[in-house]
């Protein structure tokens, strides 16, 4: 069973901007929806953690996170991977391969398939 931690916009999760926060993402893990449909197990989402603008540490806050709860795969939410207008501290084209750079973990972009 994949363990699953989904990082999201906070910006976005908090001040629900074509995103009411964290419902989607975990619908779409618990039904297997969108990117989760990819996986042949059930998925086992242990946490969800929100970037702060403007977003420095976020991948040490992944690394602090990693050294307390085990996870395998990390995604990154619609709101964060997709948002309009875009992220205005981070290359989001980058994003995924800097922090499985500094990780180890393997990032996925996306969480849901709702609209």
């Amino acid at each position: 069973m994949p363990r699953v931690l989904i990082i999201a916009c906070g910006s976005y999760a908090d001040n629900q901007f074509g995103c009411p926060g964290d419902w989607k993402c975990l619908t779409g893990a618990a039904e297997k929806r969108g990117p989760f449909a990819n996986y042949d197990d059930d998925v086992k989402v242990i946490g969800f953690l929100k970037c702060t603008c403007p977003g420095r540490a976020l991948i040490g806050n992944i690394k602090a996170t990693k050294a307390k709860v085990d996870f395998d795969v990390i995604h990154m939410s619609n709101c964060m991977a997709k948002a309009e207008p875009t992220c205005k501290n981070h290359d989001l084209e980058k994003l995924p391969a800097q922090i499985e750079e500094a990780t180890g973990i393997k990032v996925v972009v996306g969480t849901h398939d709702f609209g």
